[in-house]
Protein backbone atom coordinates (compact mmCIF):
# COMPACT_ATOMS: atom_id res chain seq x y z
CA UNK A 1 0.00 0.00 0.00
CA UNK A 2 1.25 3.45 -0.77
CA UNK A 3 1.66 6.11 1.89
CA UNK A 4 -1.03 8.21 0.19
CA UNK A 5 -3.54 5.36 0.30
CA UNK A 6 -2.70 4.63 3.93
CA UNK A 7 -3.08 8.30 4.84
CA UNK A 8 -6.46 8.53 3.09
CA UNK A 9 -7.61 5.32 4.76
CA UNK A 10 -6.50 6.63 8.14
CA UNK A 11 -8.46 9.87 7.61
CA UNK A 12 -11.60 7.95 6.66
CA UNK A 13 -11.30 5.68 9.68
CA UNK A 14 -10.75 8.63 12.03
CA UNK A 15 -13.85 10.31 10.58
CA UNK A 16 -15.81 7.10 11.11
CA UNK A 17 -14.62 6.95 14.74
CA UNK A 18 -15.73 10.54 15.30
CA UNK A 19 -19.16 9.85 13.84
CA UNK A 20 -19.56 6.67 15.86
CA UNK A 21 -18.68 8.59 19.02
CA UNK A 22 -21.75 10.76 18.38
CA UNK A 23 -24.06 7.76 18.40
CA UNK A 24 -25.60 7.42 21.83
CA UNK A 25 -26.39 4.20 23.60
CA UNK A 26 -24.49 1.04 24.22
CA UNK A 27 -26.01 -1.14 21.54
CA UNK A 28 -23.83 -4.18 20.85
CA UNK A 29 -23.63 -3.60 17.10
CA UNK A 30 -22.63 0.04 17.57
CA UNK A 31 -19.98 -0.97 20.08
CA UNK A 32 -18.70 -3.71 17.78
CA UNK A 33 -18.62 -1.36 14.81
CA UNK A 34 -16.65 1.14 16.85
CA UNK A 35 -14.21 -1.57 17.88
CA UNK A 36 -13.84 -2.80 14.29
CA UNK A 37 -13.05 0.71 13.07
CA UNK A 38 -10.58 1.23 15.93
CA UNK A 39 -8.84 -2.05 15.08
CA UNK A 40 -8.64 -1.11 11.41
CA UNK A 41 -7.26 2.31 12.32
CA UNK A 42 -4.63 0.72 14.53
CA UNK A 43 -3.65 -1.68 11.75
CA UNK A 44 -3.33 1.15 9.21
CA UNK A 45 -1.20 3.13 11.65
CA UNK A 46 1.07 0.12 12.12
CA UNK A 47 1.40 -0.39 8.37
CA UNK A 48 2.56 3.20 7.88
CA UNK A 49 5.71 2.49 9.89
CA UNK A 50 6.59 -1.16 9.29
CA UNK A 51 8.93 -2.80 11.75
CA UNK A 52 9.82 -6.46 12.33
CA UNK A 53 6.84 -7.11 14.62
CA UNK A 54 4.28 -5.20 12.56
CA UNK A 55 2.68 -8.28 11.01
CA UNK A 56 2.07 -9.82 14.44
CA UNK A 57 0.58 -6.59 15.75
CA UNK A 58 -1.72 -6.30 12.73
CA UNK A 59 -2.84 -9.89 13.30
CA UNK A 60 -3.63 -8.99 16.91
CA UNK A 61 -5.79 -6.12 15.67
CA UNK A 62 -7.60 -8.47 13.31
CA UNK A 63 -8.24 -10.98 16.10
CA UNK A 64 -9.63 -8.25 18.33
CA UNK A 65 -11.92 -7.10 15.54
CA UNK A 66 -13.21 -10.63 14.95
CA UNK A 67 -13.80 -11.11 18.67
CA UNK A 68 -15.78 -7.87 18.90
CA UNK A 69 -17.89 -8.74 15.86
CA UNK A 70 -18.56 -12.27 17.10
CA UNK A 71 -19.65 -10.99 20.51
CA UNK A 72 -21.97 -8.41 18.97
CA UNK A 73 -23.64 -10.90 16.65
CA UNK A 74 -24.16 -13.38 19.50
CA UNK A 75 -25.52 -10.65 21.76
CA UNK A 76 -28.00 -9.41 19.16
CA UNK A 77 -29.04 -12.95 18.25
CA UNK A 78 -29.55 -13.80 21.93
CA UNK A 79 -31.70 -10.71 22.48
CA UNK A 80 -33.84 -11.49 19.43
CA UNK A 81 -34.35 -15.11 20.48
CA UNK A 82 -35.28 -13.99 23.97
CA UNK A 83 -37.79 -11.48 22.66
CA UNK A 84 -39.31 -14.02 20.27
CA UNK A 85 -39.75 -16.47 23.12
CA UNK A 86 -42.16 -14.03 24.79
CA UNK A 87 -40.01 -13.53 27.88
CA UNK A 88 -38.82 -10.04 27.04
CA UNK A 89 -39.12 -8.65 30.53
CA UNK A 90 -42.90 -8.71 30.69
CA UNK A 91 -44.44 -10.69 33.44
CA UNK A 92 -47.02 -13.19 32.35
CA UNK A 93 -50.19 -13.09 34.43
CA UNK A 94 -52.08 -16.37 34.89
Amino acid sequence: MTDTLLTETEKLLRTACEKLALVSGDQPLTAATTRLVECALEAVTLLKEPEPGTALEVMSCARAAVTAATYAVREVDGRERYERSGRSGRRQHP
